[in-house]
């Protein structure tokens, strides 16, 4: 498969971002037509490929074919790492913040970021700066709907993070010394901010 015809097609990005969403699901061809609101003959289409490059295994249960993914494939988690980082919960998060004005570091923390979420965690997200907070919570609200996922985020301006990091703040301190996944700025930018 070629790698930069991943998320090419509109019925593959919609596929990806479904089964990465909830890995360990399985569905069949009308149920995604439903799901997905595209023709069946795409998706099966895309099956096709994709169970052919193992990143899909077909299985059939009575008259229904389930396909799901295939997570012993050698590139599953490359591929899930590029979903989330261009179609996934990452990517969709990084392009709504950096269009929100005033943030100045954002960041994915918990279970997401440790690599040890599944189908029913939320996403834990920490934003600094002076935001228009009714704005962004519209906007997450979306994202929520897109993704099937709660986010659950915590705003801080930036005097108001940097006091709880001088205080050495429990929920901040336990947060920073545990993997985080920069949207906006990075570890500098948080050791500035104090």
């Amino acid at each position: 498969m070629d790698i930069l015809k991943i998320t090419n097609s509109k019925t593959r990005r919609a596929i990806f971002q479904l089964y990465f969403a909830h890995p360990e699901k399985k569905y069949y061809l009308r149920e995604l037509e439903r799901i997905l609101n595209l023709p069946v003959q795409n998706i099966r289409r895309e099956f096709l490929v994709l169970e052919k490059n193992g990143i899909f295994i077909r299985e059939k249960q009575g008259n229904q074919v389930y396909y799901s993914l295939n997570a012993k494939s050698p590139i599953f988690p490359e591929l899930k790492s590029i979903v989330s980082k261009t179609i996934g919960a990452q990517g969709n998060l990084k392009k709504i913040l950096t269009a929100t004005a005033g943030i100045k570091i954002a960041f994915i923390f918990g279970s997401f970021a440790n690599g040890k979420e599944d189908s029913l965690s939320d996403i834990d997200l920490m934003i600094v700066g002076e935001i228009n907070e009714n704005m962004l919570v519209r906007k997450i609200s979306k994202l929520e709907n897109k993704l099937d996922r709660e986010i659950n985020y915590h705003i801080f301006s930036q005097k108001e993070f940097a006091k709880r990091i001088k205080e050495k703040d429990f929920f901040i301190m336990k947060i920073l010394s545990k993997p985080v996944i920069f949207l906006i700025g990075n570890h500098e930018d948080v050791s500035r901010i104090h």
